[in-house]
């Protein structure tokens, strides 16, 4: 169990930090932020890049979350609690656990 609380956090989960914007941020400006970046990232602009589409995807991952209310919501919970867990197992656990 002390694991949770003491290993260290991966940083790509930080959507945040994906997406150039801070927990202040509305949606118009994670909106416009994932516009910028999207440009930037697209694997058609990146063709030597292997890891590109891997990327976009996290980028665009970081969107969709971070602009639905609900899922920002628990996404700030999880950010805040400094659990190690990943963001996406944690999300999948407490879905489960959910009535």
């Amino acid at each position: 169990m002390d694991t949770l609380f003491t290993a260290e956090r991966n940083e790509s989960d930080d959507y945040y930090a994906i997406l150039g914007c801070d927990e202040l941020s509305n949606k118009d400006q994670i909106q416009a932020e994932y516009r910028v970046r999207a440009l930037q990232l697209h694997p058609d602009k990146n063709l030597d890049d292997p890891k590109a589409m891997e990327r976009f995807k996290k980028l665009q991952e970081a969107k969709e979350v971070l602009c639905d209310d609900n899922q920002r919501k628990q996404y700030d919970c999880w950010r805040n609690s400094h659990i190690t867990v990943p963001w996406k197992t944690w999300h999948s656990m407490s879905e489960r656990s959910q009535p």
